[in-house]
C-alpha cells in the first residue's frame, strides 16, 4: 500500500513538471516569434521611410527565404494634413492554428517642399 501511494505521489509530481515544461516551451516560442516580428517590423518600416513620401494604397509581401512564415501588410492612407501620410504596418504569422500579428503605425511627412 505504501508503495502505491509513493508511486501516486511521484506520478503527480512528474505530470506537474511535464506540464510546466510544456508551458515554458510554448511561452519561449511565442516570445521568440514576437521578437522576430518586432525586428522585422522595424526593418520594414525603415525601408518604407527610406523610400521617401509613400504612395497611397495597400501592399503586402513576405520575407522570402529568411523568414518565410512571416508576412507583412502595409496600408498608406491620407491624414488631415496634406504633407503627412499614415502608414499601418502589420507583421503576421501562424502560431499553430492561431494567427498572430504585430502592428506598427507611423506618420511620414513629405520633406520635399515644392
Amino acid at each position: 500500500m505504501e508503495v502505491l501511494i509513493s508511486l501516486l505521489i511521484v506520478s503527480i509530481v512528474l505530470i506537474t513538471c511535464l506540464r510546466a515544461q510544456n508551458q515554458s516551451i510554448r511561452l519561449y516560442n511565442l516570445s521568440r516569434d514576437m521578437t522576430i516580428a518586432t525586428i522585422l517590423a522595424r526593418q520594414k518600416m525603415g525601408e518604407i521611410e527610406a523610400t521617401g513620401f509613400p504612395e497611397l494604397g495597400d501592399e503586402e509581401g513576405n520575407f522570402e527565404d529568411q523568414f518565410p512564415e512571416f508576412t507583412w501588410k502595409k496600408a498608406v492612407s491620407e491624414t488631415s494634413f496634406e504633407e503627412a501620410r499614415r502608414v499601418d504596418l502589420s507583421i503576421v504569422w501562424k502560431d499553430g492554428i492561431r494567427e498572430r500579428k504585430v502592428d506598427v503605425v507611423a506618420y511620414i511627412t513629405n520633406t520635399k517642399i515644392e
